[in-house]
């Protein structure tokens, strides 16, 4: 089986002087994730609302709409730097509303949905089905409803957004699906947001015997309402289990420093873990119980 490096990254967001200054920023990111030897680069979730800096303060449909400007460009570009490196590309998030009905009044509705791009041109989208409470309150933005498992080259991945890794079901969904890897771009302004994904991150690395990749913002952006702030640590994680380390983490960043951090994702090892590991969550569920109990609890 193919061992494969994957570079997550802690974007540093801040004050942009021009939309170039944007790219050359990506550029570099990915052509650093090439000098190391990845195979995938995995961006944070709003990484287009770093634009946001080049305009004058908005409301959230305002932003919703500027950003959605930008996602022709935010396609072609990253379809042309994937394959002028060889890199998938997890390009982070990006609000639009290509195929999104309007609302009940007429107005837009938009996606938050993470696009991964391969160097032969193909690109596939996950759209983000756990909406946070003020995304749903505040935001005009639709929850997706489609899992999607992709075969790659690296193995079988799939896309969870942020507040969707604080959902056992959704990982657990995908693999069974197959998935062996989860890439999880995530947003969060604080350090108490940040510790909710990244231990969720590692519950459902060892729930599910698989890895976890989480990556995000980091940095400040005054007078940007949509995204003022990002705390993060990224990494890549393993089940606590042999043959992995005892904590779990394969690799994890210094905490809100601009840069990647690079960890294998051995699907060797991961074969290991399942048939060899100390506890096999990922096989010894009792669904048939949790059903039969299900049924029983009282409606709301």
């Amino acid at each position: 089986m193919k061992t494969s490096s994957i570079a997550a990254v802690q974007y540093g967001i801040g004050p942009l002087r021009s939309e170039n200054e944007f790219w050359n920023r990506i550029r570099r990111h990915v052509a650093k994730a090439q000098t190391q030897g990845a195979g995938l680069i995995v961006f944070p979730e709003y990484l287009t609302g770093h634009l946001l800096s080049l305009a004058s303060a908005m409301n959230n449909e305002q932003a919703c709409e500027y950003l959605h400007r930008f996602t022709d460009e935010y396609k072609s570009r990253f379809v042309r730097m994937s394959r002028e490196t060889g890199l998938m590309i997890l390009a982070g998030t990006h609000i639009h509303r290509e195929g999104a009905p309007s609302g009940p009044s007429g107005a837009a509705a938009y996606y938050n949905e993470a696009f991964l791009f391969f160097p032969d041109g193909r690109i596939e989208g996950y759209k983000k089905i756990h909406l946070t409470p003020e995304e749903r309150r505040a935001w005009p933005l639709l929850a997706g409803d489609r899992y999607t498992v992709l075969d790659t080259e690296m193995g079988r991945i799939a896309m969870q957004i942020c507040y969707d890794i604080e959902f056992p079901e959704s990982t657990r969904i995908v693999a069974d699906m197959g998935a062996e890897i989860i890439l999880c771009p995530s947003y969060t302004d604080a350090a108490a947001g940040y510790w909710r994904v990244r231990h969720c991150s590692q519950a459902r690395a060892v729930e599910n015997q698989l890895y976890v990749v989480l990556s995000g913002l980091v940095g400040q952006m005054p007078g940007v309402e949509q995204v003022d702030a990002g705390y993060c640590q990224a990494g890549v994680f393993a089940p606590c289990d042999k043959p992995f380390p005892d904590n779990g983490i394969i690799a994890v960043g210094s905490p809100n420093r601009n840069g990647l951090v690079t960890g294998a994702a051995d699907l060797a090892l991961l074969a290991q873990n399942r048939a060899e590991g100390g506890v096999s969550p990922f096989y010894d569920r009792r669904p048939e119980l949790y059903a039969s109990a299900a049924t029983r609890l009282p409606s709301s």
